[in-house]
């Protein structure tokens, strides 16, 4: 089976993970939701029963969510460093800084958009 990423806004925080699946040159799938119809749905609560994205789908068929966990367990996988650093290293420390600083500092700016968009 081919990964499969479920995201809802072309150009959310999803688009980061596109990216690394296109630079890890792996097989994998795009299924778009709609995020105020689609995601609020009882079938997509069973694919992340928070409702909402991304959500990812592994090569096994387990469902990963949160884009820090996906692009880990991307990373994990990346044995030509395509897409990250030794895990050890200095830069890996510093990508995970940011990773984490973009998930919630900088994400947490745009909380007043969701809240509107939700209403």
């Amino acid at each position: 089976m081919e990964p499969i990423l479920i995201y809802g806004f072309p150009l959310g925080s999803s688009m980061g993970l596109v990216a690394a699946l296109e630079w890890l040159r792996q097989p994998y799938r795009l299924c778009r939701v709609d995020m105020l119809g689609e995601m609020r749905e009882p079938s997509y609560a069973r694919i992340n029963p928070r409702h909402e994205t991304p959500a990812f789908v592994t090569d096994q068929g387990r469902v990963l969510t949160e884009n820090m966990a996906i692009a880990s367990w991307l990373a994990a996988r990346d044995t030509e460093r395509r897409i990250s650093f030794d895990p050890l290293s200095p830069q890996a420390d510093r990508t995970r800084q940011l990773m984490a600083y973009v998930n919630t500092g900088f994400t947490a700016a745009f909380s007043p958009l969701w809240a509107a968009l939700e209403m």
